[in-house]
């Protein structure tokens, strides 16, 4: 899930920022000005900013320059009342810049089209020894964004990932030819102990959990693909690695 912190020190711009987007299914979070903002960030991840320019205490031109060196992964959309030509005089390199005179759904469509942006730079590896569930799951997952690399096997998906290091996430399946998934996701843990895994099979998600306890997340191949997609926005950490 893609989380957004709106900075805006006009309470009521801030909360209907805050319920359009909530209402998208974004997670929001908002700040005042540049010292709740700095507190928000060191709190948790943040994949998108939206910043206001004119605020007290500290400007969010001078913010913006905060964030590039401390926060570099945080997309900034700077949203104002001033033209975006002069935002783009005040604040140089921002993701996007949004007049606010040009309307809420201007704004979301900004925001949307960032977020597809942000995906397609995250790496999915499908491990599954079936080639239709693959092409299922490669469907939907391009649909809504994601970068997809396959592998038939476990040991064809070790191989992938030994000479890719821009893999995000793993959807591994359990029940495969020569190496089973158990044996797979022992080696993976092992060797990159920093992707996440998310178990994918045909055994029932208690099942799974009670298999693989500590694996990053669960899905019941039974369930319908939108459950897939839910499950892997919430794990993978756009903001992140």
């Amino acid at each position: 899930m893609t989380r957004i912190l709106i900075v805006e020190d006009e309470e009521g711009v801030r909360k209907m920022y805050s319920t359009v987007l909530k209402n998208e299914g974004f997670e929001v979070f908002e700040a005042m000005d540049a010292i709740e903002a700095s507190y928000e960030l060191n709190k948790q991840p943040v994949d998108i900013m939206l910043l206001d320019i004119k605020m007290p205490q500290v400007y969010g031109s001078m913010f913006y320059d905060v964030i590039q060196m401390f926060h570099k992964k945080v997309k900034v959309i700077v949203a104002s009342v001033y033209p975006v030509d002069e935002q783009k005089k005040m604040i140089k390199g921002a993701a996007d810049y949004y007049d606010k005179s040009q309307g809420v759904d201007m704004l979301l469509d900004k925001i949307k089209r960032l977020e597809l942006k942000i995906k397609q730079q995250k790496i999915i590896l499908i491990i599954d020894d079936e080639p239709r569930i693959r092409k299922i799951y490669r469907h939907y997952l391009e649909e809504n964004g994601y970068r997809i690399v396959e592998a038939y096997d476990g040991n064809n998906g070790l191989g992938i990932l030994r000479k890719n290091s821009d893999i995000a996430l793993i959807i591994l399946d359990l029940a495969m030819p020569k190496e089973s998934g158990f044996e797979i996701y022992k080696q993976i843990r092992k060797e990159f102990p920093d992707i996440k895994i998310l178990i994918a099979s045909v055994f029932t998600r208690k099942d799974q959990e009670l298999f693989l306890p500590n694996a990053d997340g669960y899905y019941d191949k039974s369930k319908d693909a939108a459950g897939l997609i839910m499950t892997i926005d919430k794990l993978i950490n756009i903001n992140g690695a």
